[in-house]
């Protein structure tokens, strides 16, 4: 079952990313809040312009003083704004495009501009603003206040700066959440780091301890070679030796672990079959019957390590022995060359005890078992050897609970066209 650790790790993920959570939403409600205040505040302020702007433009046409007052405030206005006449025709404008002059339509132009159809000019684009701005709503009338006579009309548009502000929750939302996951991935990365440095650390190690013994194994098994004479006593050294040799590419095998392994051409049948042969030796000591059948088909050589290739087919198949719960288990083990995608593949499958998808996504990370008393190593490891030494892949197709699984490895094929 899943380690104290792993359910450890996954507790702080979980709370890191709930607590990320709601930083986020909090900073996004307080921005958002005070956005809506200032385009509020914004749209009461603009409108108040443009009324007195409808309200002092008669005004200030006879009365000097309020022209003063007229054009401060005009001169001030930060937001688009035009003036018309009582035709609809503009005469005045202000924060529109930097070549819609106003001091570039004479007096000529302006009389003879029919609102409806006008002429092609600086007025005509004008009248097409002011269109867009009435279909806003955002238009003020313009009343004599003594007679009660219509004089023109006041358009206006928010500020851009409130256009941009619209934006604004969304992109502090967005900008403070990438820093949360680019910080995320950063811590990830140190301790993805920490977890390799420790894993090819215990892996070297544990090479360096066994050499030694190994070695003198080694001799001794030589002295017994040299002075055995019955049948028997050959019999027993040769299995010695056999174990020993296996002690050896186990050793091999840790101390390829962490650096970059030696890749030659080989022939992949005769690795699978290896890991087979050695994996079928252990059948009759596990109390029920298990059957491996072979299907290999006709493979190109691949670019492989033998040792570290080996030791990952043997934990696949050694993962499906240990799901077997039947008193008849049957393990199949089939290779294939696949056309047009420049690769082969390895398929190991069984019909025990399978795994819940719930539980599959899991399966390959360190320290997750699904077997009582598991490290949860076999699974990352054999990942490990296929897609970072080897460049393939590996991965869980099929399994269902009490139907068995289905593991495939696809490695590369070197020096074939695609057909």
């Amino acid at each position: 079952m899943r380690t104290s650790s792993a359910r450890q790790s996954v507790k702080i993920r979980t709370y890191a990313f709930i607590g990320a959570l709601i930083v986020v939403a909090g900073i996004f409600l307080y921005t958002y809040s005070l956005v809506r205040s200032f385009e509020r505040q914004t749209e009461v302020l603009t409108r108040l312009i443009a009324n007195f702007c409808a309200v002092a433009t008669f005004p200030a046409a006879q009365d000097e003083e309020v022209r003063k007052i007229f054009d401060q405030v005009i001169e001030d206005i930060n937001f688009p704004i035009v003036i018309t006449d009582q035709r609809g025709v503009p005469y005045t404008w202000k924060n529109l495009r930097p070549e819609l002059d106003p001091d570039s339509v004479s007096w000529e132009d302006f009389v003879e501009t029919d609102p409806v159809n006008p002429k092609p000019g600086i007025l005509a684009e004008v009248i097409k603003i002011v269109r867009k701005m009435g279909d806003q709503g955002n238009i003020v009338l313009m009343i004599d206040p003594s007679s009660g006579r219509y004089l023109g009309r006041v358009y206006y548009a928010r500020p851009s700066i409130t256009s941009g502000l619209t934006w604004l929750p969304f992109a502090s939302a967005a900008a403070l959440g990438l820093f949360i996951i680019m910080g995320y991935l950063g811590i990830r990365s140190i301790i993805v780091g920490e977890r390799r440095a420790i894993w090819v650390g215990m892996a070297k190690e544990t090479a360096h301890q066994l050499g030694t013994p190994l070695s003198s194994l080694m001799g001794w098994l030589q002295h017994l070679k040299e002075g055995c004479s019955d049948e028997r006593t050959r019999r027993i050294v040769k299995e010695m030796e056999q174990d020993i040799l296996r002690l050896s590419k186990i050793s091999s095998r840790f101390g390829k672990v962490g650096s970059q392994p030696r890749l030659d051409l080989h022939d992949v049948v005769e690795i699978v079959r290896d890991a087979i042969d050695y994996q079928r030796r252990r059948l009759p000591s596990l109390g029920h019957q298990i059957e491996i059948k072979e299907h290999f088909g006709n493979l190109p050589k691949a670019m492989v390590n033998p040792d570290l290739l080996e030791w990952a087919i043997e934990n696949l198949i050694k993962n499906a022995i240990d799901a077997i719960d039947k008193k008849t288990g049957l393990i199949e083990v089939r290779t294939a060359y696949i056309p047009g995608e420049h690769k082969i593949s390895i398929e190991i499958e069984d019909n025990g005890k399978g795994i819940d998808q719930k539980l599959a996504k899991r399966i390959f990370e360190p320290g997750y078992s699904t077997r009582r008393g598991g490290w949860g190593l076999g699974l990352p490891l054999a990942r490990r050897i296929v897609e970072e030494y080897h460049h393939g892949k590996i991965a869980l197709v099929r399994s269902s609970p009490g139907k068995g699984s289905l593991f495939v490895i696809e490695l590369p094929v070197p020096g074939r066209e695609k057909e």
